[in-house]
């Protein structure tokens, strides 16, 4: 009898603490969509590695970032090679100092089908969308002083890529990502964030180059 009742005591712990996480999970969620309300730009800096996991390569890049809601963005690579990412919520402007080339494409048309990262700080989706197309899980093996985690996993593609979100205790902001697949782990982590400065719309406005050649986009 002791032995019945020590296993049903132990599967009722389970049971409870499984909510427990539930509740937990629900209630970073709210706090992190409550904090991004109250967001109307951002601006950062950034490390990003990338890790092919067959070769054991790895590259590393740097720079800043500057969003402003609904579609403004400005990415500047300092590292290993300048080049600069633009939006003006129309057009998306892609251009290597490096060979003084600019590719331009329809920011629309792009995010629509995907094909753009959007990064850590995606405005133009909510917790709520965030629910429906992806399995979100709270790691507790991975819990921080300073952070939550999260895992997220694609309901119709649950085998294409892992994604982890490493979430302020103070801010409810991500600070971490980690994205991997079968053959690449890529992770960026932010830093120096300041928000709501009232970045002007002058920012994102992209100047082509003299001299500069426009390519046709592949995507």
């Amino acid at each position: 009898m002791k032995k019945e009742i020590s296993v049903f005591c132990f599967l009722l712990l389970l049971a409870v603490r499984g909510m427990m996480l539930a509740d937990t999970l629900d209630e970073i969620l709210k706090k992190m969509d409550e904090a991004d309300l109250k967001i109307s730009d951002v601006s950062f800096s950034f490390k990003q590695e990338i890790l092919i996991t067959l070769t054991q390569e790895k590259s590393n890049i740097t720079g800043e970032a500057v969003f402003k809601k609904p579609d403004f963005f400005r990415i500047e690579h300092s590292k290993p090679e300048k080049q600069i990412v633009v939006s003006d919520g129309k057009k998306i402007f892609f251009y290597q100092k490096e060979f003084n080339q600019v590719m331009i494409d329809d920011w629309k048309s792009l995010s629509e089908k995907g094909n753009f990262p959007k990064g850590m700080f995606n405005f133009s989706s909510t917790i709520s969308e965030l629910k429906n197309n992806y399995f979100i899980a709270l790691s507790e093996n991975d819990e921080t002083d300073k952070f939550y985690v999260l895992l997220l996993t694609l309901k119709n593609r649950p085998k294409d890529m892992k994604i982890k979100l490493w979430i302020s205790k103070e801010t409810y902001l991500c600070e971490k990502t980690e994205m991997s697949s079968e053959t690449v782990i890529s992770t960026v982590a932010i830093s120096d964030v300041k928000i709501n400065k009232d970045i002007k719309s002058s920012v994102f406005r992209f100047k082509i180059p003299k001299g500069a050649q426009i390519i046709s986009s592949p995507f």
